[in-house]
């Protein structure tokens, strides 16, 4: 294994606050930013042999965690007992994936495959199977262009505009997760969320993965539609609004006279809910109804290694109008391992425990 393989696998995937604490668990060095750190990480390699080992689990782990759009499927526990026993001994055949897996494709190397997941690995993890995939999908992404990178004649044709957008199509490889657990009666589909997405890739991709899944389910086990209705995250929202967890860091909410508010504080440690503005404006009105949702919590590894996970209910204001008020899929970012994200994933299930 190149260090630098694995270097630049983390650099295509972890934001780079949480690649900090990930490095320091593993007690390597990091400089200022990726440039820096990787030119430095390389350097030192000859020496911190065990530290890259431990690097490689964390990136391993990563893989399972790292920034994924979740959805949640009650499953019958004759069922699931039954999936369970026949996945532990399912042997995974060769895919084009497997070249380097567990590091992606380049995009070059992604062009001829076709956009179906790729059952890649199955996992045995504490309490649970990992069934991972990997899928080769075209996304797009939006971004600020510079003007200062324009031409002379550019600059004078767009000089009217104060900001310009730029729309990228981009090819690359992502990692989706169909977790079984042992020991609670639910099936979690994680979708590969790295780069960002918009709501329309999100459902094309869970609707890609679950068919998949079902196939397999289907076909060699044969237990019929095992993904069928995910659960309902909608309750959830105002219950977390609600109580005294972690942080507020995003807000979107109706008011009883039908105006549509949007509130947003991601840095610092003020919480939304305790932020002037809003106890004010709260207190002004009888009733908010809560849409969107962002909680972010401090978790400790140790007195010098924090993360910052975060919970993200993404309703829309339309949620509000639908007849049962559904939301399928909550987005968990930020998370370095098993650990803290496992700390969500308990949050996540406790309320959910509390709705009935």
């Amino acid at each position: 294994m190149l260090i630098s393989q694995l270097l630049n696998g983390f650099r295509k995937r972890v934001p780079w606050p949480t690649m900090t604490a990930i490095l320091k668990m593993c007690d390597l060095s990091r400089g200022r930013g990726w440039e820096n750190t990787i030119k430095k990480l390389i350097d030192e390699n000859k020496d911190k042999s065990e530290e890259i080992d431990n690097l490689y689990e964390h990136y391993c782990d990563y893989l399972l965690v790292g920034e994924k759009a979740v959805k949640f499927f009650r499953f019958n526990q004759n069922k699931l007992d039954r999936l369970i026993s026949g996945l532990k001994s399912y042997t995974v055949k060769n895919t084009e994936f497997h070249q380097y897996y567990p590091f992606p494709l380049s995009e070059e190397e992604l062009k001829d495959i076709d956009p179906l997941p790729k059952l890649v690995e199955i996992k045995k993890l504490k309490n649970s199977l990992a069934i991972i995939f990997c899928t080769k999908r075209t996304i797009s992404e939006r971004s600020k262009i510079s003007t200062k990178e324009l031409s002379s004649a550019s600059k004078k044709d767009l000089g009217s505009y104060d900001e310009l957008i730029g729309i990228k199509r981009y090819t690359r490889q992502f990692f989706d997760i169909i977790i079984i657990w042992e020991n609670i009666d639910l099936i979690e589909v994680r979708v590969d969320i790295t780069g960002e997405m918009t709501s329309k890739e999100r459902a094309r991709s869970f609707i890609q993965i679950i068919k998949q899944f079902n196939e397999l389910a289907k076909n060699n086990f044969g237990i019929q539609t095992a993904l069928k209705e995910n659960i309902n995250f909608f309750p959830l929202i105002d219950k977390f609004y609600e109580s005294n967890e972690g942080k507020v860091g995003e807000l979107a909410f109706t008011t009883d006279e039908g105006s549509i508010k949007f509130e947003k504080m991601r840095k610092g440690e003020v919480d939304l809910r305790n932020e002037t503005y809003h106890r004010a404006g709260r207190q002004a009105v009888d009733h908010i109804t809560p849409y969107r949702l962002a909680i972010l919590w401090i978790f400790e590894f140790s007195e010098d290694v924090k993360t910052q996970p975060e919970l993200l209910f993404p309703g829309q204001a339309r949620n509000l109008s639908d007849e049962n008020q559904n939301l399928g899929e909550v987005i968990i970012k930020n998370c370095s391992n098993l650990k803290d994200y496992k700390f969500v994933l308990e949050k996540i299930i406790n309320y959910l425990d509390s709705c009935g």
